[in-house]
């Protein structure tokens, strides 16, 4: 799909999260908020950006279209950040400034060039394809669930569209040089996956993944992306 595709459908995606219902009766009980409080803290906090560094990598590419692509893309990550952060307040969970694992993406993201930043994305939107299933399944709240599905649904799309660009990068690379941007990357993904089941234990297990359950479906998404930028495959999609 071209970038003009891309703008389009993200300009066409802009109302998604209209039809919550935020005057919804059923609030968490006080097992489930306890279950998912920091975990969806820290989740909320990763999906706020600003994309200064994404922005000022992007100019190289030297397309405009593109440009306007990544500020609509970024804007969607903000608008998830948005929607948590209102489904907190009304829950009474305070949000939170900053964690050290998200400064820890926002650092590498600022490492090297666009591949580099986009690829460090690119493991959020896998680790979160897996994670709103697992918070889907860990509460009884309606309004939690139809945010959980919308996220899904976006999350897809987001994966997509930086395989889109990451595909850029990789065609112009030797074959050795791939090589080794692929096991730097499985690498970074499984250290990952590792640091997520630390911190986000209840939440996966509230949605039945064990670590080796959400070491594979991870893995298996992160094959999945490979085969998307390698052959241009349509990736499966997570929605529930």
């Amino acid at each position: 799909m071209s970038y003009e595709k891309w703008r389009s459908y993200f300009t066409a995606n802009s109302s998604h999260f209209e039809g919550l219902d935020w005057n919804d009766p059923v609030h968490l009980t006080q097992l489930e908020k306890a279950r998912i409080l920091s975990s969806i803290q820290q989740f909320q906090k990763g999906e706020q950006s600003e994309g200064k560094h994404l922005f000022a990598f992007a100019k190289k590419m030297g397309d405009p279209v593109y440009m306007d692509t990544i500020r609509l893309f970024i804007r969607e990550e903000q608008k998830h950040a948005c929607v948590l952060g209102e489904f907190m307040d009304r829950e009474g969970i305070p949000r939170i400034r900053e964690h050290w694992v998200d400064n820890i993406f926002r650092w590498l993201r600022k490492l090297a060039g666009l591949e580099n930043t986009i690829f460090i994305l690119v493991i959020a939107e896998i680790i979160a394809k897996i994670y709103y299933k697992a918070l889907y399944q860990a509460t009884e709240s309606n309004l939690l669930k139809k945010i959980c599905l919308q996220i899904l649904q976006d999350e897809d799309y987001h994966i997509a569209f930086q395989a889109h660009t990451l595909r850029y990068f990789f065609k112009r690379k030797s074959r050795l040089s791939a090589m080794i941007s692929r096991i730097w990357h499985r690498f970074l993904m499984a250290g990952t996956v590792c640091v997520v089941w630390l911190y986000h234990r209840p939440v996966l297990k509230s949605g039945a993944f064990g670590f080796w359950k959400f070491y594979e479906e991870t893995m298996e998404v992160f094959s999945d992306l490979d085969i998307l930028i390698k052959y241009n495959k349509t990736l499966q999609l997570a929605w529930i």
